[in-house]
């Protein structure tokens, strides 16, 4: 049975193979054994070739919509985590605010309040998630939501 997709062939097969020795990125390599098979053995259907790789039907499907789309490099995994725009804060900042926060005791400290404290001591406008993150790996308690708008609407 003949498979319905039809995948570009402007690559030479042995670039595939020599690319699929070159790799130690076992996802990247997954991939390229799934082109490799798909242009080797042009008579195998999608889900033969899954079959025959132990991977979903699905994983061919994309693995072939990636290859038709963008080549090799397409089949490389997307760099995960952080990206590089997201601003890192000094840790300083927030060692002062905890020395602040300790000092005054007695009074209430909202994310608001503790906002404002940063912006004005150190000119930066750091996000409220940004806080709360901080706060927990401190020790402290997240305030609930309801309380907070209180807060905000009282000052």
């Amino acid at each position: 049975m003949s498979r319905l997709a039809t995948i570009r062939e402007d690559l030479p097969i042995q670039l595939i193979r020599k690319t699929i020795k070159g790799t130690s990125d076992g996802i990247f390599r997954l991939r390229l054994m799934i082109v490799e098979k798909l242009l080797s053995e042009p008579d195998m259907s999608l889900q033969e070739v899954a079959d025959s790789l132990i991977v979903n039907r699905e994983t061919v499907t994309k693995c072939l919509q990636l290859f038709n789309d963008g080549g090799v490099d397409a089949l490389k995994p997307k760099k995960a985590g952080r990206k590089e725009g997201n601003p890192k804060y000094d840790d300083q900042i927030f060692q002062d605010l905890l020395k602040e926060v300790r000092r005054e005791e007695s009074s209430e400290w909202s994310v608001y309040r503790m906002q404002e404290y940063i912006s004005k001591r150190f000119d930066v406008k750091i996000p409220e998630s940004t806080i709360y993150y901080r706060l927990a790996k401190m020790g402290y308690a997240r305030r609930s939501e309801k309380k907070e708008r209180k807060v905000r609407e009282a000052s």
